[in-house]
């Protein structure tokens, strides 16, 4: 899998949560330095296989709805919406947040990642 497949397999597969997949992308150093509403948060590669599984437990169905998809060298940029579904309401999805990273890789995994997310 190339490293843009794995880009698209993280957002339009579910990949974000999937904590094999996750485990097999993030480098055993990565470090992901996330602006959001509550402020700056550094995570790194087990806080992000913690926040799958949150979001694993906490939702039906997970959607990214990708507008841009960019790639210079090692790095891509993604723009998306995050959309779920709830365990009350399983056949709407709802909007959660709005978000733009980049993500850097060392050979074949994501060692950085930059992020900024507004709720909606």
């Amino acid at each position: 899998m190339t490293n843009k497949e794995k880009i698209e397999f993280l957002y339009k597969e579910d990949g974000i949560r999937n904590e094999v997949f996750l485990n097999e992308l993030l480098h055993d150093d990565f470090v992901l330095d996330w602006d959001s509403s509550q402020g700056n948060v550094k995570m790194n590669k087990q806080d992000i296989v913690n926040l799958a599984n949150e979001l694993k437990q906490n939702y039906v169905d997970s959607y990214m709805e990708i507008s841009h998809i960019i790639e210079e060298n090692n790095q891509f940029v993604v723009k998306y919406n995050h959309k779920v579904t709830t365990i009350e309401n399983p056949k709407e999805f709802i909007l959660i947040a709005k978000f733009v990273v980049i993500w850097e890789f060392d050979g074949n995994k994501i060692v950085k990642g930059y992020q900024i997310s507004k709720p909606n």
